[in-house]
């Protein structure tokens, strides 16, 4: 467990799915557990808990559940809800080093919150507060106070809240964000909402532990081959192409999704392709064999994993020198990965048509008749050394590389889609915008 007690401060009365606020509450919350943090989430006395916030390590305290508006109004039992809040909140917060709010300082329908807190917050000095502010347009103003309110809760709000920094979610506002709430620009903070991804991707629990242990989604390049390992698939050219894509500075990871292979050649074929692939300049973190991830995935993996890890890839290479038509093709690209296939067998372009990338891996078919035979594709002249076939080699697949590449980068479908997974989702955002401001100093 962290050593930080982190709590979130909502007005939540019940539960809305939809409430853009809930969703980046719940988000936040994953976060935290994901991290080791077991944090409180302030919610009204009757928000009824799901999902979660019923997770045995999140804990809810619960405060008045008052009459809120949305203008600015001093109802009949404004001071008393106001005193009815603070009291809860100082309860609530005298153990706490980080608190979260949401939109508490910002809306109408806060207001009493947003009084409560301020009166609660010069007592605990060692309390840092951390405001999102979920909206651009300008918060509740003096203007607006001035008519209703007494020069005690004047006085309140025109001071910048202590110990505080300002959330929002992208730079170029930070100057607007400032000047909204007359507090210096480096008071205002960016923190980016995440995606999560396990969610947006539809990966199981199996599955996201594995993309976390192995940093998946830091990648640029993912590539998946699901086969049975038959030296007619040619994994090595999966390999060796992906391997390639390193001189063009992406990142990459390879899952090799090695079902019904565990005896005879097959292992001797893995232990062949882990040895290549050291060859080509891969490491073990960059190349995955599901057979060897989870006991219960080392003879086969369940269809809906693949599919999962299939919609988190976005390259997909099939060598193979002989299919009768290849379902996993046809997944890879209604998940929209970069296709290459295997321009010396033909029956592919009859079933996927001109869209993929084709490049030459032989095949069992005879070029010259159409019949069954052979076609083999070498690399470079006859007649050159080892060290020379193996330069020529490098150079096809390199070129390869560079044609995936290129969809990769310039295409910004895939450029947007590597970008957002790369740097917005949930374990980027905690770890080098969110949590860094635990212990950043307000200046």
């Amino acid at each position: 467990m962290s050593s930080k007690n982190v709590c979130l401060f909502t007005t939540f009365s019940q539960l809305d799915e939809a409430y853009s606020l809930n969703r980046v509450v719940q988000d936040q919350l994953k976060m935290l557990l994901d991290h080791g943090y077991e944090p409180t989430v302030i919610v009204a006395e009757t928000f009824e808990p799901s999902g979660i916030y019923a997770d045995p390590r999140v804990k809810l305290a619960r405060i008045p559940n008052v009459p809120v508006h949305n203008e600015a109004r001093k109802d009949e039992s404004f001071d008393e809800d106001i005193e009815a809040i603070a009291v809860e909140l100082k309860r609530i917060l005298q153990d706490v080093d980080i608190v979260l709010t949401h939109d508490i300082i910002y809306q109408n329908a806060a207001l009493k919150h947003n009084f409560a807190a301020r009166k609660v917050a010069d007592g605990l000095p060692g309390l840092k507060w951390l405001h999102w502010i979920h909206s651009a347009t300008s918060p509740v103003t003096l203007a607006n106070l001035r008519p209703i309110f007494t020069d005690e809760y004047i006085d309140l709000v025109t001071k910048p809240f202590p110990n505080s920094f300002y959330i929002f979610f992208n730079h170029y506002s930070v100057p607007r964000v400032a000047n909204n709430f007359g507090v210096d620009q480096s008071r205002v903070r960016v923190v980016h909402h995440p995606s999560d991804l396990q969610e947006v991707f539809g990966l199981s629990d199996k599955v996201n532990k594995l993309v976390m242990e192995k940093q998946v989604y830091s990648a640029d390049a993912i590539c998946i081959y699901p086969i049975r390992l038959d030296r007619g698939k040619q994994v090595e050219m999966v390999i060796k192409t992906m391997a390639m894509l390193k001189e063009f500075d992406l990142s990459i990871k390879i899952v090799i999704v090695d079902f019904h292979s565990t005896a005879g050649d097959k292992v001797t074929y893995r232990d062949e392709l882990k040895n290549l692939a050291i060859d080509w300049g891969l490491n073990s973190e960059e190349i995955i064999w599901t057979s060897e991830v989870y006991e219960e995935w080392s003879y086969e993996v369940p269809h809906p994993d693949v599919m999962g890890l299939m919609r988190l890839s976005n390259v997909f290479i099939m060598p193979s020198v002989s299919e009768s038509y290849s379902l996993v093709t046809q997944e890879a690209g209604l998940n929209k990965a970069v296709v290459v296939l295997n321009q010396d067998f033909p029956p592919f372009r009859d079933i996927f048509g001109p869209q993929a990338i084709y490049r030459k891996y032989s095949s069992n078919i005879d070029m010259m008749t159409g019949m069954d035979g052979e076609t083999t594709t070498k690399y470079g002249p006859d007649k050159v050394s080892d060290q020379e076939r193996k330069q020529h080699e490098k150079n096809y697949h390199k070129e390869t590389a560079g044609q995936i590449a290129a969809q990769l980068l310039f295409d910004k479908s895939q450029a947007m889609a590597i970008f957002l997974r790369k740097y917005r989702n949930l374990n980027y955002i905690f770890k080098h915008e969110l949590e860094p401001l635990f212990h950043a100093e307000v200046e």
